[in-house]
């Protein structure tokens, strides 16, 4: 429950998804006295088209960045160890 809210709020527990436990809804103020099956009915057809989450797509530039600093760590750990080898 929400407190200072006077809102119909509307639960749905069974949202046959595996990313999300309930969904709640709000009922807007002018249909608070709306048929109570139509409003479950509209709020599981909601939660039923549901997706997972988008996957955040990297831009180029990341993933270059990513990619010359897994260069330049590879090239710095080379150089260690051939100056590790060669001196000891």
């Amino acid at each position: 429950m929400i407190k200072g809210v006077n809102k119909q709020i509307l639960e749905v527990t069974n949202t046959e998804n595996p990313y999300f436990e309930k969904i709640i809804f709000f009922v807007k103020p002018e249909y608070k006295n709306a048929d109570r099956k139509k409003l479950q009915k509209e709020a599981e057809a909601l939660a039923a088209i549901a997706q997972k989450p988008p996957r955040v797509k990297m831009s180029k530039k990341r993933i270059f960045h990513i990619a010359l600093n897994s260069a330049l760590f590879a090239l710095a750990g080379f150089a260690l160890s051939f100056l590790i080898h060669t001196f000891l």
